[in-house]
């Protein structure tokens, strides 16, 4: 269907251009493709399976609750590449703000891309650098690399980006 909306770019094989306007009918097609998993590569990658991805974040969030011993919250990302978070209780953690002794939920963070993961303390007060304690990083990550996901540290998150795509 896109093909026909596509003309070849005179003297440049291999390069095309858009000519006229996309109709309606094309742009609902690319939201099906979307939601099939069939991705730009930005926010959802090509080949992107949601059954899988979905049901291997199921049996984590079920592993993370019988961890911390309770019902650890899920929920799904929108228009973002993390595909979804999983909130763990403050009441369930060891981690705690610095000064105050405050307990800190957690959250564990699931890309579309390449089964990563991140997790940490949510909210993160300003200004504060906050360690996970050790023990609530003892139930996390047997979690998430039993279950075949990479683990990346949020401080590379939290470096400034400085890739291709803005």
């Amino acid at each position: 269907m896109l093909e026909s909306f596509l003309q070849p770019v005179e003297g440049e094989p291999g390069k095309f251009r858009l000519t006229g306007s996309i109709p309606e009918a094309l742009s609902s097609a690319l939201s099906e493709q979307a939601a099939r998993g069939e991705g730009d590569g930005v926010e959802v990658p090509r080949n992107f399976d949601l059954d899988a991805t979905r049901a291997r974040f199921d049996r984590l969030a079920e592993r993370l609750s019988e961890a911390f011993g309770g019902p650890c919250e899920p929920g799904l990302a929108q228009d973002s590449a993390c595909f979804g978070r999983i909130r763990i209780p403050a009441e369930a953690t060891r981690t705690r703000t610095k000064r105050t002794r405050i307990p800190l939920p957690l959250s564990v963070d699931v890309s579309k891309f390449g089964g990563l993961a991140t997790y940490g303390p949510r909210p993160t007060p300003a200004g504060q650098v906050l360690r996970i304690h050790p023990e609530d990083q003892r139930r996390i990550e047997p979690a998430l690399i039993g279950l075949g996901y990479v683990v990346v540290p949020k401080q590379i998150l939290d470096s400034p980006y400085d890739g291709p795509n803005a």
